[in-house]
């Protein structure tokens, strides 16, 4: 009688449930990816707010140009006049428009004027007013910071630089 005794304690006793580890390891897994998109994206938001903030925290001059050949030409050429001191801008507002302005008189006589949103790094898209669409290149020092826009303006390239 005893050994039954035994046997039925042994057989009474709760067995350990097997632990599923595959769900948990996925769910972690889930979890760590998740975070890391999070992350990623705000870094990158940041970084665009911060290049949007340094284009329009600042003035914008032309100060070369280069015809369709690549070869540089003079600013005179591009502004169709002969006045030595005569300098064009170009303006970015907070609020995701832009100005343009290379023909000398007053800014209403030439100053082309739209939308524009930053695309990538280097690389700003614009859209004047009058339906045309374009894009700036950004040309950056080796500190990340912009050194030149680069515009596309009656065939020439127009480089525009912080005052």
């Amino acid at each position: 009688m005893s050994k039954k005794k035994q046997n039925s304690k042994i057989q009474n006793k709760p067995q350990k449930k097997a632990v599923k580890k595959l769900p948990l390891i996925i769910g972690i897994i889930l979890c760590i990816a998740l975070v890391a998109v999070i992350i990623i994206v705000s870094v990158k938001s940041c970084s665009k707010n911060e290049a949007k903030s340094e284009l329009y925290n600042n003035s914008w001059v032309p100060v070369a140009a280069n015809n369709a050949s690549g070869d540089e030409v003079e600013m005179s050429e591009i502004y169709d006049t002969n006045y030595t001191s005569y300098q064009g801008s170009l303006t970015f507002r907070e609020d995701g428009t832009f100005s343009l302005w290379l023909t000398p008189g007053t800014p209403d006589d030439g100053t082309h004027t739209g939308k524009y949103s930053l695309l990538d790094d280097d690389t700003i898209s614009a859209d004047f007013d009058d339906g045309t669409e374009t894009g700036f290149d950004i040309i950056r020092n080796d500190d990340e910071s912009i050194e030149y826009i680069v515009v596309y303006y009656s065939d020439y390239d127009v480089y525009f630089t912080k005052q």
